[in-house]
């Protein structure tokens, strides 16, 4: 009925007269807003003033300067610009306007630095300086160089100021293009600052960077943000991605750098309580093509933007701000403390902080200003998806998304009542002092641009002024003066240690990141010690558990291991633990074993600790170790223990487990199923200890593997034991275990068994059985055809006679033959795995006649469970998940979601994308990216994670194929795909 209801309003309005907008003219469209009550919304600025703005920042003279960006999606001709407002009236407000830089291609971001400004404009970032004082910039540096020029929505943005005195900028890594590969097909390279030959390239590794233009320091980050970037009043990092629209970052690149065995790659933490793709509340009328009639998901989460000002009150202090530009909205969490980390909530269920009814509303950034408003930067575009990833009649005409290039608004958020003044910025022309003075002030903006002016000004004057703040101001005075000091090279340990003890623990967190580099004087050291102790804030406390990986000796890893053990449910404090080098590994391998209660509950982060500290024990490879960590494993935790030993082993020789044979022979034999496959992968790598135990376990294996009556995990794991002594010698018994009567694990491992005998006897002898076989046996079976070379020609043999479908190869399989070394078989494969757009097109308008007239949703449940599940979410994805959350495509239509299915590599989402391995033996593996580090890659694929050395690695190469299956049409009915679009897009 609902949908009926919802049908003839579209026809009534189709019918009507035809509507006045949008688009609006700018003081029109301040009707359309609906703003949480007890705020007013203000226009500032509008076109002809502001055309396509992106972001903005205001110096110290109070002078806006609005980075433009018309060649938004596709024009990537130097059309981009810095506009300046300027105040010529003396109310704060800016009246005048003028371009003070143009030539610009796809600027994405601005900040004032020195006597010019610094924009993001991939593959640069430039600096741009007016020197003869005529309004327009006449100097162009290129301070960092390197960035790729992928789509826009994922190059590199947003330059901030820390508090630091770093700059800093959000990145998130290339998207592949497909479509536009002309244009945006430069994927970078490792990153130089032209002004500094000598220093040697950085490679970003797909994170966020920040860099020091006087001393050519640049580095990446623990984490990374698509669009926009940061940081609170303690100075704490903040991201997002489209989806993804809060992040935190926890562990500092140097933390995530001291100890490349941990298993740590990614120090962003997801926070938000509501989840990834949360649900939103738009209120669009007459919403365009991508867009839902009714609450939707984030898809376009950018510029997440803590508020920093001192005019808003109560919660609203702890509140960020996150664009969602897709849906004509601004949304609000409020940040909470969660143990050592912050979890955020909604700021209002059911609605919006900010929402319109205009269609061309696009919030794209925000800017905290000296007023303490927040100022929120509309785009006003009719479309702001780009091309790359939407229907194909815009691929073919696109001009629909330039329209609104000549428009763009800034509004204000100020409280109800009083009027808020426009703030009279004088710090340009301000002494020193007057500048010492706010690093006081109550927003932000006054402390971080008096620190810029004091720093960038050398104002080592200041010294005594400075030290008198640190000692006795305010505490967020108290902060900025420790690293204003810090930054000049004049700040004295005592101030560290007395900031240590501070009644404020935000400037206890910051203290033990100052006292980081200088750990070496004594009197430093004892004071970070002495912490353990004293303690009591999480956020301080994690701080320190950081802190102390970085500090020598048996004192500074006697009070971590206590305070790991203390808190062991924190999971970003274990994290922290584990970051130190791994020389502390068997301290905490002796102190876990010997503590019950570290095992006594099963939770999230205890579970990673265990996995975790098995990673190091693993990486480590010291035999006694390893024994001493198999003998005692048990349960949840053993599992978790032994899993990571393996990881961690990775690539190293088996001598390691030389010692654990008898224990890990036992555990293969527990009624754990877990422990008894965790301790498998171990045993297969060691191989099997002699003597009589062996003997014993390998005839009871002998027995369940064929015992019907049996359940059939225990029987599975019995031939994997079978396995491990030697698949030659049963390969008979093993051969009749593939039969349609047993039961699907059994028949997958005995073909994995026997996919270690070498020859095509093996593979004639089992293809017979093939109509008979289940999915999972089937491709068990096609990984025994392509694990030896004589065996592949049998399949594809055997695929040009239509014994074997071409459509039960999944991706991993039809890149081995694909892009086999024998040359024959790359031939013939290609013949029968390729299919020509023609037929592709055919197919589509076939599937597109049965999903039009719509499906069932409580039957495409059951489909989705069937055959997306094992690499997707609806909801709720997880960083392990090979493909993306298919939440965040719920508001597309299902006919252009059915073009995606079936041809899936035209669509790859930013992430997702295919990466191919061959290793320095010659073996290749392929998958998505899952983590890397300073010594490792981990590549994904739907059942497993590949750990490999990069050490082992020959090349790496992203191959423009998606590892969704291209022919999903011969797994699905026109019908059935009716009903899975019907429940991915039910809301």
């Amino acid at each position: 009925m609902r949908l009926v209801v919802i049908a003839l309003a579209c026809a009534l309005v189709a019918l009507g007269p035809a509507p006045s907008g949008p688009p609006y003219a700018a003081p029109d469209t301040l009707a359309h807003f609906r703003i949480e009550p007890g705020f007013r919304l203000e226009l500032v600025a509008a076109e002809p003033d502001v055309q396509s703005p992106i972001a903005m920042d205001i110096d110290e003279r109070g002078r806006w300067f609005v980075a433009e960006m018309p060649g938004y999606p596709l024009d990537t001709r130097p059309t981009g610009r810095i506009r300046l407002l300027e105040d010529t009236d003396g109310d704060g407000k800016p009246d005048r306007s003028r371009i003070f830089a143009d030539n610009l291609v796809l600027p994405s971001g601005v900040m004032r630095w020195k006597r010019g400004v610094i924009v993001t404009s991939a593959p640069d970032v430039l600096y741009l300086e007016d020197t003869d004082g005529d309004g327009r910039a006449d100097r162009r540096e290129v301070l960092v160089t390197g960035f790729a020029r992928t789509n826009p929505q994922h190059m590199v943005n947003t330059p901030e100021f820390g508090l630091d005195g770093w700059i800093y900028l959000a990145h998130e890594g290339p998207a592949e293009a497909v479509i536009y590969t002309d244009r945006f097909g430069d994927m970078g390279r490792p990153l130089t600052m032209p002004a500094f030959p000598d220093h040697a390239p950085v490679d970003e590794g797909r994170r966020s960077v920040r860099f020091n233009p006087d001393t050519g320091a640049l580095e990446a980050l623990g984490g990374r943000s698509q669009y926009g970037e940061a940081f609170d009043q303690w100075g704490r990092y903040f991201g997002s991605n489209n989806s993804n629209h809060i992040r935190m970052e926890m562990l500092a690149a140097r933390y995530l750098q001291r100890n490349p065995d941990a298993p740590l790659s990614w120090g962003m933490a997801d926070i938000s309580d509501h989840g990834e793709a949360a649900k939103v509340f738009p209120i669009t009328e007459r919403p365009t093509f991508e867009l839902l009639t009714e609450a939707g998901e984030f898809t376009s989460a950018c510029s997440v933007t803590p508020y920093t000002g001192d005019v808003f009150g109560g919660e609203f202090l702890r509140s960020t701000f996150v664009a969602e530009p897709v849906h004509n909205l601004v949304h609000r969490d409020v940040i909470e403390a969660d143990g050592g980390g912050f979890r955020a909530r909604r700021g209002r269920e059911g609605r919006e902080f900010l929402a319109s009814t205009d269609a061309w509303f696009r919030p794209v950034s925000f800017y905290v200003g000296p007023d303490g408003a927040l100022y929120v930067i509309d785009y006003y575009r009719k479309r702001i998806e780009h091309p790359e990833w939407t229907a194909t009649e815009f691929q073919k005409n696109p001009s629909e998304f330039s329209l609104g290039a000549d428009r763009g608004r800034i509004y204000r958020i100020v409280p109800d009542g009083p009027a808020v003044p426009y703030a009279h910025v004088d710090l340009g022309d301000a002494d020193n002092r007057t500048r010492v003075s706010a690093l006081s002030r109550g927003t932000l903006w006054w402390r971080r641009t008096a620190e810029r002016l004091l720093i960038e000004r050398k104002a080592v004057d200041q010294n005594d002024a400075l030290v008198a703040l640190a000692k006795n101001g305010p505490p967020l005075g108290k902060l900025h003066a420790l690293w204003t000091l810090n930054a000049l090279g004049r700040l004295p340990d005592s101030l560290i240690v007395a900031a240590l003890a501070d009644a404020e623990p935000g400037l206890r967190e910051n203290a033990l990141q100052l006292a980081e580099p200088r750990l070496t004087a004594p009197e430093l050291a004892a004071a970070v010690l002495a912490r353990g102790d004293a303690e009591t804030d999480p956020r301080a406390r994690f701080q320190l558990m950081a802190t102390l990986g970085s500090l020598p000796g048996a004192r500074a890893a006697g009070v971590q291991t206590r305070l790991l053990f203390d808190h062991l449910d924190d999971l970003w404090t274990v994290r922290a633990a584990l970051s130190a080098g791994s020389d502390r590994a068997p301290v905490y391998l002796d102190r876990a074993l010997e503590t019950s209660a570290a095992m006594a509950a099963d939770s999230p982060s205890r579970r990673s600790f265990f996995h975790d500290l098995g990673v190091l024990v693993g990486a480590r490879g010291q035999d006694q170790e390893i024994s001493r960590a198999v003998g005692r494993a048990s349960g949840w935790w053993g599992t978790a223990l032994l899993d990571g030993i393996g990881l961690g082993l990775s690539e190293r020789s088996s001598a390691a487990l030389a010692g654990s044979g008898t224990a890990l022979l036992a555990l293969a034999q527990a009624d754990d199923a877990a422990l008894r496959k965790a301790s498998l992968a171990l045993l297969a790598r060691r191989g099997l200890p002699g003597g009589a135990e062996a003997d014993a376990a390998l005839e009871l294996a002998a027995h369940l593997a064929v015992d019907p009556s049996s359940d059939a995990d225990r029987r599975a794991d019995a031939i994997r034991l079978l396995a491990i002594d030697g698949a030659a010698l049963r390969r008979a018994v093993l051969e009749q275990l593939v039969r349609p009567r047993e039961p699907e694990a059994v028949q997958i491992a005995a073909l994995n068994a026997l996919e270690s005998l070498r020859g095509d006897t093996v593979g004639r002898e089992l293809l017979p059985s093939w109509p008979e076989l289940t999915p999972g046996a089937r491709s068990a079976l096609v990984d025994l055809f392509l694990a030896d070379p004589a065996r592949q020609r049998l399949l594809v043999d055997a695929m040009r006679r239509g014994t074997v479908q071409p459509w039960a190869l999944n991706f991993g399989q039809k890149r081995d033959l694909l892009m086999n070394d024998d040359p024959g078989i790359r031939r013939d494969a290609r013949a029968l795995l390729e299919e020509s757009p023609a037929a592709r097109g055919e197919l589509a308008n076939r599937y597109a006649a049965a999903v039009e007239g719509g499906g069932d949703p409580v039957r495409g449940q059951q489909i989705f469970a069937r055959v997306c599940a094992a690499c997707h979410h609806l909801g709720g994805g997880t960083d392990a998940d090979v493909g993306p959350d298919l939440a965040t495509v719920r508001h597309r239509p299902p006919i252009a979601l059915l073009v995606d299915i079936l041809s899936p590599s035209q669509s790859i989402a930013q992430g997702y994308e295919t990466y191919l391995v061959e290793r320095t033996d010659g073996r290749t593996e392929a998958g998505t990216l899952a983590s890397q580090s300073a010594t490792t890659i981990t590549l994904r694929q739907a059942a497993k994670t590949i750990p490999i050395q990069r050490r082992d690695i020959r090349r790496l190469t992203v191959v423009p194929q998606s590892m969704m299956p291209a022919n999903l049409d011969t797994a699905i009915t026109p019908e059935q795909m009716a009903d899975l679009l019907a429940y991915v897009t039910h809301k």
